[in-house]
């Protein structure tokens, strides 16, 4: 089996240890409150990398009081790195495992002190330190990964799954010829290896909540994409999007607001963008977690139900009709009150709401000429009609 430079791996650590530090902190220090993760994460990885590089400096001579400081500095930088990761998935680190890390930090101030001859427990509570560390990062990697379906937290809690065993099982060895001197711990090359990887793997993760970011930035601007900015619901980018995950049975509800126009003539366009965003409101509220409130353009929005059949989306128009009748008279303060016209249909969609969407059109010219005949008595409502987007 070849050996493995691990001196050399070490000094490539320590350093990458800095230079990720160096990056994290200035963002860290002069970025806004969202981004104190980057604070934290810096200030951690400049603590390991200079205690590293110290640690290297020193050697082995007559120097093991200095090491153990340096190793205990280097648990802050651990316990910074962890915290950096609950700062960035805004959780907290769990309570069992804060205090498991400050009895091994207690525990290893205590050895400082009051051993001045055997300083390898030092070293069995920083490997503790440093696997818990990295289990825990690999939790809330987890968490964020999950909440926020980013890719590259499955990558980084991959990695410190990988990483954590190795230190822990790293210091089992040391604990295990400590308490028995007479065992004999053999394969120390598989060891090294063993060392050596985890050193490696820690190199790759230096700027995984910086990827992070990066993604999670990404899917934040895509979201802003797909939203109306007035009213929050989704809009025409995002309609594209749906249809593109549609099959089988659907229910699709398309909104008009009465009167709207005068509103805006009569009482300003603040009360007609208060209006539409109760109407963006309240459709959501009535939708649920699985509809999805769509503004295609000025008064104008669609309201889409996978699944649902008739009668169902039937009863969803009803009851948010006459909740936006309750609600805009608390609104609008005037003589004419604007009111929905809903046309619903149902049926089977393949990728594609063109037909639904242009059944949905004459379904509330119908419901619209019905209720003010003598208004729309002239007026045909041809295909899909849809507004400017505004």
């Amino acid at each position: 089996m070849l050996a493995l430079d691990i001196a050399s791996l070490q000094v490539v650590g320590a350093f990458s240890n800095l230079l990720s530090g160096a990056i994290h902190l200035i963002p860290g220090v002069t970025g806004s409150e969202r981004r104190k993760w980057a604070l934290y994460w810096g200030s951690g990885k400049l603590l390991i990398g200079a205690s590293n590089v110290l640690i290297l400096a020193i050697g082995n001579g007559n120097t093991a009081f200095c090491e153990r400081l340096l190793n205990i500095v280097m648990m802050i930088g651990l316990c910074l790195s962890l915290h950096s990761v609950a700062v960035f998935g805004e959780r907290a680190v769990p309570r069992l495992l804060v205090a498991i890390l400050a009895a091994l930090m207690l525990g290893a101030v205590a050895l400082t002190i009051g051993d001045a001859q055997e300083f390898r427990w030092t070293f069995v509570t920083l490997g503790l330190t440093r696997g818990l560390s990295y289990l825990g990062i690999m939790a809330l990697a987890i968490g964020i990964a999950r909440r926020e379906r980013l890719r590259t937290g499955w990558i980084m809690a991959a990695l410190f799954a990988a990483v954590a065993p190795i230190f822990l099982l790293r210091a089992g060895t040391l604990m295990v010829t400590l308490i028995l001197p007479s065992w004999s711990i053999e394969g120390q090359l598989v060891e090294e290896w063993m060392i050596g990887v985890g050193l490696i793997l820690l190199t790759l993760t230096h700027f995984s909540l910086l990827l992070m970011e990066s993604e999670r930035t990404q899917a934040l601007l895509r979201e802003q994409a797909s939203r109306d900015s007035l009213t929050g619901a989704r809009n025409r980018f995002a309609l594209g999007r749906i249809e593109a995950g549609l099959q089988g049975p659907c229910a699709l509800a398309l909104i008009d607001i009465d009167h709207f126009k005068a509103l805006n003539d009569g009482q300003g366009h603040a009360t007609g963008d208060a209006v539409l965003r109760l109407l963006a409101d309240l459709a959501q509220r009535e939708l649920g977690e699985r509809g999805m409130v769509i503004r295609l353009g000025g008064d104008e929005f669609a309201c889409v139900l996978p699944g649902a059949s008739q009668a169902a989306a039937q009863s969803v128009a009803a009851r948010l009709s006459a909740r936006f009748d309750r609600a805009v008279a608390a609104t609008v303060d005037g003589p004419l009150y604007p009111s929905l016209s809903i046309g619903v249909v149902v049926g089977l969609v393949d990728r594609d709401l063109d037909r639904l969407m242009a059944e949905a059109d004459r379904a509330m010219y119908a419901v619209k000429r019905a209720r003010h005949p003598a208004h729309h008595s002239g007026r045909q409502p041809e295909g899909r009609r849809m507004a400017a987007a505004g």
